[in-house]
């Protein structure tokens, strides 16, 4: 018989990853080791009669399950391949997760030789899926009315602390706009996305709010859980609140020329556009 050979491909998942590594002094039952530096490899071959094997493992984070009476190192926990509608439930509790079937075996048999409790290793397997929570990146398949809920009830979430230092970077950004927006006798040129404006023009004014100041307290919780859960995170201009800020950078003569220059190609080609309705006379 021919020889066939099939290569199995694993999702973008279930990539092992080298950054996952259990705090230093950590006495958890389950612990996350450092994991080997993937390969490249083609793991299913189907040869002779057509027996089927498996040589490496191309994805999963390996887990180990500690236990009083038993342990089973080096478990493959993966994620987002598997989502059962029969068995639909919270992701963090298990739901898009799976675990390497030899391994359920035996935790199965471990439990039924009484070396294992039941209920031990159900709370063991849910804390894996809570500890690879992140690493797996399960936040980008909850239901984002559910999270931004979540949020709010509770004062602020993970996504909040995780940009955090992102809002904090537009506030201290809008300080400096709002402050020179002020001074048009002394910044008389603004610069928007589309161009270049004297900044007293009528477009920079319908698009900067009529004020603005630094939020602090509630509004600060406010204003961040609403930048966090809809900030756009590869152009982090773009979120449902933009509005609220200054996006326009007021500009003495100087910076406006410096500015117009940096956009003026060598000969004379302009990549920018110049406000025909106030004409800023540069």
């Amino acid at each position: 018989m021919s020889k066939k050979r099939r290569t199995k491909q694993g999702s973008s998942a279930k990539k092992p990853r080298t950054d996952v590594k259990t705090p230093a002094g950590s006495t958890a039952a389950v612990h996350i080791p450092e994991q080997p530096t993937p390969v490249t490899v083609e793991p299913w071959h189907v040869e002779g009669d057509g027996d089927l094997y498996g040589d490496e493992s191309t994805g999963g984070i390996a887990v180990d399950f500690k236990f009083r009476g038993a342990a089973l190192p080096g478990v493959l926990v993966s994620f987002g391949d598997l989502f059962a509608k029969e068995r639909r439930r919270e992701i963090s509790a298990g739901w898009g997760y799976s675990v390497e079937l030899p391994a359920v075996l035996d935790l199965l048999e471990h439990v039924e030789q009484g070396a294992v409790e039941a209920g031990a290793a159900r709370s063991l397997l849910l804390e894996a899926a809570e500890k690879l929570y992140g690493p797996f990146g399960c936040r980008a398949f909850e239901d984002p009315a559910k999270v931004r809920a979540g949020c709010q009830a509770a004062g602020g979430c993970a996504l909040c602390e995780e940009r955090r230092s992102w809002f904090e970077e537009l506030l201290d950004r809008s300080d400096v706009l709002w402050e020179r927006l002020q001074q048009p006798e002394v910044y008389p040129f603004a610069a928007g996305r589309r161009g270049i404006h004297d900044t007293t023009c009528s477009v920079v004014k319908r698009e900067t709010p009529d004020n603005y100041a630094r939020p602090a307290g509630e509004a600060y919780t406010q204003a961040l859980h609403l930048y966090s859960h809809t900030v756009v995170p590869y152009d982090r201009d773009i979120f449902e609140s933009a509005r609220s800020y200054p996006s326009f950078t007021a500009m003495t003569p100087e910076e406006a020329r410096t500015w117009i220059a940096d956009r003026t190609g060598p000969k004379g080609g302009r990549n920018y556009a110049r406000c025909q309705r106030c004409a800023p006379a540069l």
